[in-house]
């Protein structure tokens, strides 16, 4: 067995049940099977990835190469009636098998086609949550940057628990294998890795310790090709002209209060109209200086009476922090005027690239140049997606929003689509 899921619940007129699927891999072919209702219970636990097993009892159906990414064109079901023995593994059985695409040359597959690559993760973006247009349910993400030894470089999205696990998985840019993942046009060219086992650290093939060599030899340092697009390393997909709506729709929908846990999002296109730089000792917080786990520079810190950096979360004292922006901001367009936050990867992209440590050293030595930079901000044009969430303090409520993503303006697309949409109506 080479890829076992997740249970999933599913409910409909018919009634309600559980169901997971794996992948099977035998000397020729690999094959989809799915278990359901009491199966689940029977046998979810005993089957365990890589181990070799005997199946008798499924049902042989066609494929619904909607769901199924496997070569074969059947799949087969099992209920509880089944059985499956653990068999020993004298080897003849390879535990996966890969048909490898450079990266490179993703731009030439059609979107919608599944590839599997190999390549170095060499970014690892904040874990974000969205909603499903079509369920309405909450979905984990978070986006890998993958380079290989062709030049590629490419966004690949993964999902669920393991997003959200992601930054501590694929710290120290191991080699991944992607099995299966789907390519898709959205932001350039970008890849949708496969659930469950699907995407495996630093697997056991010549093929990854010719990618681990590449990387240590200087492939860090080569050139890049990348086939997508976005900033901040695989930073949120820019929303299209169809996907946004006006900051009005915070207030008009009432943004922020559908939920006391879960945030809604929102994209539009807008102006910076103000941005709050006057805070007292500028518009930062410091920034444990410990690039590991648990903080990853990202946990405020405290200065001590002898000058030092006190870091309550690792509890390490270091002599110096790093600093990361965090301000407030309004953003404007035809229908409301919002207030915003905007936190480090956002800032730097909207300040044009100035690291918060630099702006901090301006902000000490030449308070003109410091407030420069936010000048030359306002007033710009940004495609942007917030987070809007309803907060608690001091037993009061606020909706907060939240900067999430920030694009810029490309004005010839955004005048295409503008007329196309007129068109439309």
């Amino acid at each position: 067995m080479t890829n076992k899921g997740d249970i999933k619940h599913w409910s409909n007129a018919k009634g309600e049940g559980q169901l997971f699927s794996v992948e099977l891999l035998d000397s020729g072919m690999d094959i989809r099977a799915t278990f359901f209702k009491e199966a689940v219970d029977k046998f979810f636990t005993m089957l365990e990835v890589d181990k070799v097993y005997c199946f008798s009892g499924g049902r042989l159906k066609a494929a619904n190469m909607q769901y199924n990414t496997c070569k074969s064109s059947f799949e087969i079901t099992f209920d509880q009636n089944s059985e499956i023995t653990l068999e020993n593994d004298s080897g003849e059985i390879s535990q996966q098998t890969y048909d490898l695409k450079p990266i490179s040359e993703l731009d030439a597959v059609e979107p919608g086609a599944y590839v599997d690559i190999l390549g170095v993760v060499k970014h690892v973006s904040e874990p974000a949550t969205i909603v499903s247009k079509k369920t309405g349910k909450e979905l984990s993400k978070c986006e890998l940057t993958v380079g290989d030894d062709s030049g590629g470089e490419v966004s690949c999205t993964i999902w669920g628990d393991r997003a959200m696990n992601a930054q501590q998985e694929f710290a120290d840019t191991p080699v991944v294998a992607f099995r299966r993942a789907r390519v898709s046009d959205y932001g350039g060219r970008s890849l949708s890795a496969s659930g469950g086992n699907a995407t495996v650290v630093n697997p056991r093939m010549p093929e990854a310790d010719r990618m681990r060599s590449w990387w240590q030899a200087g492939g860090s340092q080569g050139a890049v090709k990348k086939l997508s697009t976005g900033g901040g390393g695989g930073a949120n997909r820019f929303p299209e002209f169809d996907q946004r709506k006006s900051i009005a729709a915070i207030k008009g929908e009432g943004m922020g209060h559908n939920s006391d846990s879960k945030p809604d999002y929102v994209s539009f296109k807008a102006t910076v109209s103000f941005i709050k730089s006057d805070r007292e000792g500028g518009a930062w917080y410091p920034a444990c200086f410990n690039p590991n786990d648990p903080c990853k520079n990202r946990c405020k810190v405290n200065q001590s009476t002898n000058g030092m950096w006190h870091c309550e979360r690792c509890n390490q004292t270091n002599a110096e922090c790093v600093y990361r922006y965090i301000f407030s901001a309004t953003i404007s367009d035809g229908s409301a005027t919002s207030w915003v936050s905007f936190f480090d990867d956002q800032a730097r992209v909207l300040l044009d690239g100035v690291d918060a440590n630099d702006l901090q050293k301006a902000y000490d030595e030449d308070n003109e140049t410091y407030l420069g930079h936010f000048a030359k901000a306002q007033f710009t044009d940004w495609v942007f997606t917030c987070k809007v969430k309803q907060e608690f303090h001091q037993d009061e409520s606020r909706v907060k929003t939240s900067i999430q993503s920030i694009h810029p303006v490309d004005y010839a697309k955004e005048g295409r689509s503008m007329l196309n949409a007129i068109l439309a109506m």
